[in-house]
């Protein structure tokens, strides 16, 4: 039996990018540069727009970890065997990297969240129109709407564990740290109905494409390590960007 989702909205407003944020991502330096100018004009854009973001999670506990293998096992509620044991609802490959940082989890919380269409469709237009530096800067907007709306639903999460003396990780997707990027099909097929109208596909892509998804690690004895970004060779995630950014 799966958990009940729990949902978060943020109209874009709220979790937009400020421009210096998003001119240190974009490495733009020079105020007078044209992609400079169509950053803010598109910010301003997005902020008057009534889209929004949409997101959330399900808790779930944990039943086994294997380190070695890389595997987590996760449900609410044990299913009876003839042979004794139980059952989990959900397993997920989440190879030997992630299954390491979730260590000492006792629950799980399996998120999922968009910055909504807007993006995508944007993206595409400007693709087809040949305006590839717009498409460039629309894209980058959606990736840093996206995570903002998430560490919103993180930081909420957080709060509450916090109230009963539990700590939470770092989050983790599937096609980053190792965790392979056919583990969406897992993931989602654990995560059930939710409201943020994110489908997979048959290549394991979320769309809208600027979604995330992932696990947290919820207990009283997890805490938040570093990213390995030192022992990965993703050089565009988003958190490895946004880290370099920042030192």
């Amino acid at each position: 039996m799966k958990g009940a989702f729990t949902t978060y909205r943020f109209p874009l407003a709220e979790v937009l990018p400020d421009a210096e944020a998003a001119a240190g991502y974009l490495h733009l330096d020079d105020a007078e540069h044209p992609a400079y100018a169509f950053m803010q004009s598109k910010l301003e854009e997005l902020r008057r727009s009534a889209h929004e973001a949409v997101g959330g999670y399900v808790q779930c506990h944990v039943r086994s970890l294997d380190l070695q293998a890389g595997i987590i096992a996760v449900g609410r509620k044990a299913l009876a065997l003839d042979g004794g044991g139980a059952v989990a609802d959900a397993v997920l490959h989440v190879d030997r990297q992630v299954a390491g940082y979730l260590r000492r989890s006792e629950r799980v919380a399996l998120f999922a969240c968009t910055a909504g269409a807007v993006f995508s469709g944007q993206y595409k237009a400007y693709s087809r129109q040949g305006d590839y530096l717009e498409a460039y800067v629309t894209d980058a907007l959606g990736s840093l709407t996206v995570e903002n709306a998430m560490d919103r639903i993180q930081a909420a999460l957080e709060a509450g564990c916090r109230q009963c003396g539990e700590a939470v990780s770092n989050r983790y997707s599937p096609g980053y740290c190792n965790w392979p990027l056919e583990g969406q099909r897992q993931l989602f097929g654990a995560i059930g109905a939710n409201p943020t109208g994110i489908e997979l596909t048959d290549t394991c892509l979320m769309r809208p494409m600027k979604s995330v998804s992932g696990i947290i690690g919820i207990g009283r004895q997890v805490r938040k390590r570093e990213y390995g970004c030192a022992a990965c060779s993703n050089q565009e995630c988003i958190y490895r960007k946004i880290m370099h950014h920042t030192k």
